[in-house]
Order: C-alpha cells, then structure tokens, then sequence
C-alpha cells in the first residue's frame, strides 16, 4: 500500500518535467525570435543551447519526452511566429537535431562533464561535436529553405550557423553550469558579495559600451571579463559572457552600439559583426575558466595525495620487524611504542614472555617452519602490552634473503593491532545471537536473499514450515526451496526488490487443510555505496487479521440491532442506482418508511420493547421486498427501501400496500400484543440527473403527506422533470 502514493508522485513528475522543459524552450524560442534581423535569421538561437544543457545534465531515459517537448515548443512558436510550414517544421527539427547530437557526444564521450578531471577532455568533446551539429543543422535548414523559399544558400547557411553554434556555447554552458552547481553558481557563502559588486561593475561597463554611439570601446568589456573568468572561473564566465551578450545583442538591434560606427554596414552585416564579437568574447574567457578548473583540480588532487602519504607516514599502527634467523630483532618501528608501549630497546632481543601463553606453542611452531621452508604465514594472538594487559595482533611473517649476500635468511614481520576488529566480532557473534534468538520467537518468517535468490538467513519459524534444517536452507535457491509454482508466483516481486523498491502484497496458502493469508513484505538491501546486494523477506500470518475486518466491515455497514445495512451503506447503494440509471439503466423506486407513534411505544413500556419492535418491523420489511431489493435503517424508526429494475410506480406501490398489509398482524413482543401501523413514502425516480439527497428529501416530504392523511398509508412522487414533478396518491 505504501509504494502506491510513490508511484503516483512518480507519474506526476514524469509528465511535469516535459512540461516545463517544453515551456522552457518555448520561452527561450520566442526570446530568439525577438532578436530576428528583418530578412535574416535570429542574431543568437538560445533554445538549442538550453536544450543541450538540459540533456546533458539529465539521465538518458529522460531525453526522448525531453526532447518531443522542445520540438513541439520550437514548431509551436515558430507557428505563432508566422513563418512558413515548410520553415517551421524544417528549423525546429534542425534546432532539436543540433542540441541532441551535442548532447550525446558527450554524454557518450565523456559522461559526466561536471566532473573536474574531465574538464579539459570535455571542452574538447563540445568544441568538436559543435561545429558537426550545428553545421548538419545548417545543412538541413539551408537546404531546405533554398529548395522551397528560393533564399540564398551561403547566407543562409552562415547565419543559421553563426547564431546557433554561439547560442549553444554560451547557453549550453551556462544551462549547465547552472544545473550542476545550483546556488553555488552564486559564489561561496562569504564571497557572494564579491561576486555581485563584479556583477555590477560588468553591467555597468557594457551598458556603457553599447549604450553609446560615438567610441569603439568593444575593448573596454575585456578587463572586467577576465577578471570574472579568473576570480570565479565559470561562474564569472557564464554571468559575464550573459551579460556582454544581452548588452550587445539589445544595443545593436535598438541602434545602438559600437556597431553603428562602420559606415554603410547594412542590418545583416552588422549582426554578423555582433556574433563574431560574441564568438571572440567566448574564445577568450572560456579557455581561461577551463585552464584554471583544471589547475585548480590537480593542485587539489596534488595536496589530497601528499596528505594521504603524509597521514600514512606519520599515523601508521602496524608494526614492522626485521628478525635475524638467532631470533634477534635488526629493526623494529617506531609504531611498536604506540601499539605495546615498550621502547624500542626493550624489544631488541626475544621477546617470547610478551606472547600470550595461549599462541606460545603457535609461535614456536611457525617461526622454525618459516626459517626452513620459507613462504608466508599469517596468524592472530594476543601480546602483552607494558601496562599488563593484552593486544589482539593480527601478523603476517615472511621468510626474506638476508641484507647481504651469503648471510642467513631473515624474516620481514608485519603486525597491526585487530583488538578493535576481534572486539567487533565477538561484539557481532553476540549480536547475530541475540538477532536469531529474537527473529526466532517472532509470530513471522523472516529471510534474507542474495542477488542470486540464495538464501542467507531463515529463522525457526521459517524452518519449520519447510520442515528443513537451517543448514539446507542457507545458500539453497529459493526455488528450490519453497517449489516451482510459488517461485512463479513471486519471481516478479522479487525482481522489483531488486530493482529498489519495497513490496508488501497478500497471498492465499492452503496449510494443513485451511487456507490461511499472509502478509509478505521484500525490501531491498542497499550497502553503504547504494547498490543493491540483497533482499529481506519478512512474511506474517494475516489470517486472523482478515477475519477481524471482515467482522469490522459488517459491523461498519450493517444496523447492529435490526442487522440491516445502516445509513453508510445505503448513501454507497442510492449513489450506484443512480450511477446505473445515468448510465441508460431503468428506472428505480425510494421508499422512506417510518413506524406510526413509535415514540409511544418507548415511553408507554420502555426502549427494550422498542427495540423488539424495531427488529420485528425490519423482518417483515426485509420479508416483502424482492430479492433484488435492498432496505436498511437510517436511525430510529426511519427506514429506507431502494426498488430496481422497474418501469412504473405501480410496482414500488404494490411492494408498499404489501408491507403495509404485513404489518397488520399484531407485534409480539415481550408478552405484550402491540398494534403497529406504518406510513411510506416513494419517490419514483426517472431523472438521472438528480442528487441522491435531493431524492431522499423528495421521498421523505412524501412520507409527511402519508403521515398527514391519516398515517397506515402511502403516497407516491414521479420524479422525471425538474420543472414538473407528477404525482399519484395511493391510499
């Protein structure tokens, strides 16, 4: 029950990012437009540069509604836009080809291009795999412009690519960028506010560059850029290639602009002076941010690995210990002070008092071994440390040539001290002790599978339903275990375990001639890396369970003193007939039945008599209804009867006059002969599209009138217009 809510965000936010990639684009789209020279192309196309980042910085299984979603918002606005069919659907499949191939050299190249390692490589790779993209986009609208529109082809051909290939390099990199570092884009905390006074200075600087017509300051831009690239490396580069380019492009298309100062440039050439620009501006900052990420990678790689040795040099625990073959110690470390906390001169010479009396003979053994054979030996045992007590040493001795040529063999002897490890072992013995003894007292079967679907654990109660020891179980299949057809029936649960998710479902097992349900929950087991190695099982014997809320189904549908259904259980039944007669069926009959001074009977001999009447009413109501029918007590002494699958108010009547007539014969109950009379009414019901309240209200304001004729009566309501309502009375 619990992965259902999961599943529902899941397909929530699977069609939420294609929405709002294909908004993103669109926005980015129109934006393009707006830059469009008259008769030319956009000066800068950023949606593919978008696209392209978004790809990158997503996982694969996300690109093909990603990028259905920008294709539709390309041809969407374009449409909107008014160009031509033939230009919509022809550019905005070129600006979806460009970014997808960028996309996927990288990601096929290169991977994950946030990594810092991979910074240079993947400069590289998008420089490459930019220039194909976007010159078969090229191609591709060229060609087809050329074909159908009669425009040039060169010039086309040259402004789709100017505009897309500086789109895809400055907002690829920046969507990027963006995506990878989150908030960082804005700096560490602590030197945000540096970042924002450049921001400033930047702004100003282009603004004052392009704002005016009289100077070509286009150098002026260069100071505050390189000094965004080196003192904040690509953040500095994506706000300040943004913010020249923004500057630029709206100066130049406004008439503005250093641009305006060559003489008789028209519109177009003046754009393809403006993307050169931007082209340089790219050329000159990007270098610099990647040279100085790399840099700034290796000085950290450089530093992590000297303080790695370093830490190793001056840290290390293990012992080391060259012994002569006479049992003289020629070298001992100094880590032997750490770990015994003898001096170094104590340990000169043999030392068998430090062994443990229980390794002594071990020792005895091995090292003569070692010196005539030769190999390696590995053991545990336990030394005395100075201040008496004993360090669990885990050793590896080897037998090595002497340090001069002629000169016994020596042994090299390694030693690190395992105290905690043997502490820990012992400390989970205890626990695997205390673990099984609770696993096995509990009223479940609880498991645990390999990614082999071997068992690695079982406990008693688990062993006794499969009636096989603990030692067959552990590293046997689960097949084989519990047989073919329940494997079937569970192979695919155990696949979703495996997958990651968390299954609980109920199953029916037929045990010693009862059918029993279970409960079983597979949850995954994830290490400390988050791969999955195994899957838990736990399994629990619901039977009683079951039988509990069937019980609480009835009690919470059903009167507990007449045993019909109760007012809950009636609104569910009224609801479906009127379902059933909006959907085409027949229509039905609401009889509202209410015993005549029922109050009397309370007050004249008590609620015990009372509720005697109110089951003896109940069953002669449930006696003249039709087994199709259904009847049940609102409260008190209201009573309610739904008729189906009739045609005509003729028949609700009849099966009325017919409980009228039932309750004629004298009520007995409790000794005493009781006269009861009921008054009924019916709403007939041929409007489907009339509310269940309203129709109890009808049917209700029916049994008033029977009420006020007399009481022992009916009267019925057709109820088909809302507008008109036709009625017959039935006495």
């Amino acid at each position: 029950m619990s992965a259902a809510p999961a599943e529902g965000k899941g397909r929530m936010a699977s069609i939420a990012r294609p929405l709002a990639v294909g908004a993103v684009i669109a926005l980015c789209c129109w934006i393009s437009i707006l830059t469009r020279v008259p008769g030319s192309l956009s000066t800068l196309w950023v949606s593919s540069g978008v696209l392209a980042g978004i790809l990158i910085t997503s996982p694969r299984n996300r690109w093909p509604a990603f990028v259905l979603a920008a294709f539709a918002a390309n041809v969407a606005v374009r449409g909107l836009a008014g160009d031509e069919v033939y230009l919509v659907l022809s550019r905005g499949l070129a600006s979806t080809l460009d970014a997808l191939l960028i996309a996927f050299a990288l990601s096929h190249w290169i991977g994950d291009v946030t990594e810092p390692a991979r910074i240079k490589r993947a400069a590289t790779v998008a420089a490459a795999s930019t220039l194909v993209a976007c010159t078969l986009s090229a191609l591709l609208a060229a060609g087809v412009q050329a074909v159908f529109g009669g425009a040039s082809f060169a010039r086309v051909f040259a402004a789709w690519f100017a505009s897309h290939s500086l789109g895809m390099v400055i907002f690829a990199t920046l969507t990027v960028v963006a995506r990878a570092r989150g908030l960082r884009l804005l700096g560490k905390p602590g030197h945000r506010a540096a970042l924002a006074v450049w921001i400033v200075l930047t702004t100003a600087t282009c603004v004052a560059v392009f704002a005016q017509t009289r100077y070509p300051l286009l150098f002026l831009v260069y100071p505050p850029l390189l000094y965004g690239a080196f003192r904040h490396r690509f953040s500095g580069v994506v706000f300040g290639v943004a913010l020249v380019t923004t500057a630029a492009v709206a100066g130049t298309l406004t008439g503005h602009g250093p641009f305006l100062l060559v003489p008789g440039e028209t519109p177009t050439e003046r754009v393809l002076l403006l993307q050169v620009f931007i082209a340089s501006t790219c050329m000159l900052v990007l270098p610099v941010a990647v040279a100085l990420t790399e840099r700034g990678f290796l000085a950290r790689s450089l530093r992590l690995s000297e303080h790695r040795y370093r830490m190793l040099a001056d840290y290390s625990s293990d012992l080391v210990v060259r012994i002569a073959a006479d049992g003289q110690r020629l070298y001992v470390s100094p880590s032997a002070r750490d770990v015994l906390g003898w001096d170094l001169s104590e340990l000169a010479g043999p030392r068998m008092d430090l062994v443990h009396p229980d390794a002594v003979d071990l020792f005895n053994q091995a090292i003569p071994e070692l010196h005539a054979r030769g190999g390696t030996s590995t053991f545990v045992y336990r030394a005395r440390h100075r201040l008496g007590h004993y360090v669990w040493l885990e050793a590896r001795a080897q037998r090595v040539p002497g340090l001069h040529e002629g000169s016994p063999p020596e042994i090299i002897y390694t030693g690190r001290d395992v105290s905690h490890r043997i502490e820990a072992e012992r400390a989970l013995a205890d626990s695997q002790r205390r673990l099984r003894a609770i696993t096995d007292n509990l009223p479940a079967y609880i498991m645990h599978l390999d990614l082999a679907e071997r068992f690695t654990f079982a406990n008693e109660p688990a062993r006794r339903v499969w009636n096989v020891s603990l030692e067959q179980i552990v590293g046997t299949p689960i097949r084989e275990i519990v047989g073919p057809r329940i494997h079937d029936e569970i192979r695919d649960k155990l696949a979703a375990a495996r997958r990651g998710e968390t299954v609980t479902f109920e199953i029916e097992r037929l045990i010693d001639g009862e059918t029993r349900q279970f409960q079983s929950t597979y949850v995954p087991e994830v290490d400390g890396d988050g791969r999955i190695v195994g899957t838990f099982v736990m399994t629990s014997d619901i039977s009683q369970l079951k039988r509990t809320e069937r019980e609480l189904s009835l009690l919470a549908r059903f009167d507990g003193l007449t045993g019909m259904a109760n007012r809950f259980h009636f609104n569910g039944m009224l609801d479906a007939a009127l379902d059933r007669l909006r959907a085409g069926g027949r229509p039905f009959a609401l009889l509202f039945l209410d015993i005549d001074h029922f109050k009397r009977f309370n007050d004249q001999h008590g609620h015990a008599v009372g509720d005697g009447v109110l089951r003896e009413f109940a069953q002669r109501l449930r006696n003249c209804l039709r087994p199709g029918d259904f009847g049940a007590r609102l409260g008190g002494d209201e009573f309610v009867a739904i008729v189906e699958d009739v045609s005509e108010a003729r028949t609700p009547e009849a099966i009325a006059r017919r409980v009228i007539d039932a309750m004629r014969e004298p009520f007995a109950v409790d000794g005493l002969s009781l006269r009861v009379t009921t008054s009924i009414g019916i709403a007939f019901c041929r409007l489907p599209s009339i509310d269940g309240d309203d129709l109890l209200r009808i049917a209700d304001g029916m049994l008033y009138e029977a009420k006020a004729a007399g009481r022992n009566a009916c009267r019925t309501v057709v109820v088909e217009d809302p507008a008109r309502v036709a009625r017959s009375d039935v006495a």
